[in-house]
């Protein structure tokens, strides 16, 4: 393969291949958590990469230096790896890509990805994201899906999108299968917005109950469960600290988008001129509750 290095493609049984791309696909990272998650789960070893000087600009995705245990420089480049999953828990074999959505030479990526798959015989490809979506944060995440056969959209038991828009790699990789009548699912995850730029377990653990849906294998999902509850529980303990997060989280303000100002919202609360000026960003409400899961982490809290 042109683009893909690849040590040696491993015997596997019936293999289910699984996509999670960083970037604009994934929402509060919610598709590469439960990537990694597989991998970590079921011993996955590397075999393939993506070559990154072909499908990079990285002016704009920089590499990361780093300095290993005896002060040497290190750098890190985006990469798009492939791991094979051969597991006693496991009834069939998985093959995981988790990597960066590439800047470049789009079609050229998604067919390396194809002759991977069908080198690999994967007869079901899984696709994951995560979509920025303005449902509240403490409400179950909503799940919306594509799938090349009627079939396979039944056992995911979540509604078919009609979505027509701006796509990603995840959009293109799954045209590419469906053109090529090979059997394929897209999974996607509605993030709050409010918070998307929180790394949030809840996410990946709903994508995964999902995946097990479709490919019928059995994942023990108990660890992401209660990192999931440990995030809901540390939301609600940043807010009890400040609620001013809270009174953000509860709005919908729709007017900065040259809408309406949420009708429920009391007058006295914004004596301001122009409210919506004053009016905390999510960025900021983000890092403020990330902030105190690290003071929480350190101990630096109060009851």
């Amino acid at each position: 393969m042109e683009y893909i290095h690849v040590d040696e493609i491993p015997e596997l049984n019936n293999p289910l291949f699984v996509l999670a791309f960083e970037g604009w696909n994934d929402a509060a990272q919610s598709a590469t958590i439960a990537a990694r998650y597989l991998v970590n789960r079921f011993d996955g070893k590397r075999f393939a990469g993506f070559k990154s000087d072909e499908f990079f600009q990285f002016s704009d995705q920089r590499p990361h230096v780093r300095l290993d245990i005896d002060g040497n420089r290190m750098i890190t480049w985006p990469e798009n790896s492939f791991f094979y999953c051969k597991h006693p828990d496991l009834a069939r074999d998985l093959v995981v890509c988790i990597g960066v959505e590439p800047q470049l030479r789009w079609k050229s990526f998604s067919r390396g990805v194809m002759e991977l798959i069908r080198r690999c015989g994967s007869g079901l490809t899984v696709t994951m994201g995560g979509l920025l979506a303005g449902n509240p944060h403490d409400e179950p995440l909503e799940l919306v899906c594509l799938a090349t056969e009627p079939r396979l959209a039944a056992l995911t038991g979540v509604q078919v999108t009609k979505y027509e828009g701006p796509t990603g790699i995840i959009g293109v990789i799954h045209t590419e299968l469906q053109d090529a009548h090979m059997q394929a699912v897209s999974l996607w995850v509605n993030i709050p917005q409010k918070i998307s730029s929180l790394p949030n377990p809840k996410g990946a653990y709903a994508l995964l109950k999902r995946l097990e849906a479709v490919s019928e294998i059995e994942i023990d999902l108990d660890e992401l469960e209660r990192s999931a509850d440990q995030f809901d529980e540390q939301v609600r303990e940043a807010i009890e600290q400040q609620p001013s997060i809270e009174r953000f989280l509860s709005q919908s303000f729709t007017a900065r988008d040259g809408g309406d100002v949420d009708e429920a919202s009391d007058e006295d609360d914004f004596p301001e001129e122009n409210p919506l000026e004053k009016l905390t960003s999510g960025d900021e409400i983000a890092d403020e509750i990330e902030s105190f899961f690290r003071r929480r982490n350190n101990g630096e809290t109060s009851d």
